[in-house]
């Protein structure tokens, strides 16, 4: 199960790197421009997946925070361009693999308590959330790519399948 859930980090990152490659051809105004579709800019859909990964990463790991000082810190303002964002993934990137290296096989069917932004308590186990992260931001970087698509820039196919074969 290990091995199946690297994989699946594997493509996750490889598909972020992959919108954020089409990304950074945006000319700046069209990069933060919001749209009909998700009131999100790509900046902002971007943004909101690398928010969503770290706070992931902080309720696996047990870590005490403060949902809103955690949400702040993904300010457009602090990332105003691919490269700042993509320099703060790869940060989250290299937590999260050794987060995950650090794993026994077992511990992908132990359950994790977390709590939401609205206080509600949750248990999920390790499996879940990682299948939940890696398909939340599938549902993203599928908006990133219609946007992307719109202005002229599509990333082309970020199927899992085309992830398999180089």
């Amino acid at each position: 199960m290990k091995a199946y859930f690297e994989q699946l980090m594997d493509y996750n990152y490889w598909a972020n790197g992959l919108v954020l490659k089409y990304a950074e051809q945006l000319p700046q105004d069209k990069f933060e421009q919001e749209n009909a579709h998700s009131q999100l800019s790509v900046q902002g859909v971007l943004l909101h997946v690398l928010f969503a990964e770290a706070l992931w990463l902080k309720r696996m790991q047990g870590d005490e925070f403060d949902f809103q000082a955690v949400k702040d810190s993904f300010n457009p303002e602090i990332y105003p361009t691919t490269k700042e964002i993509y320099a703060r993934w790869f940060e989250e990137e290299l937590r999260m693999r050794a987060f995950m290296g650090e794993m026994t096989e077992e511990q992908f069917s132990q359950t994790v308590a977390y709590t939401r932004s609205d206080g509600a308590a949750f248990e999920d186990t390790y499996a879940d959330i990682f299948t939940h992260f890696v398909l939340h931001g599938m549902q993203h970087r599928a908006e990133c790519a219609m946007l992307l698509t719109e202005l002229g820039h599509s990333p082309g196919g970020l199927d899992y399948t085309l992830y398999l074969r180089p």
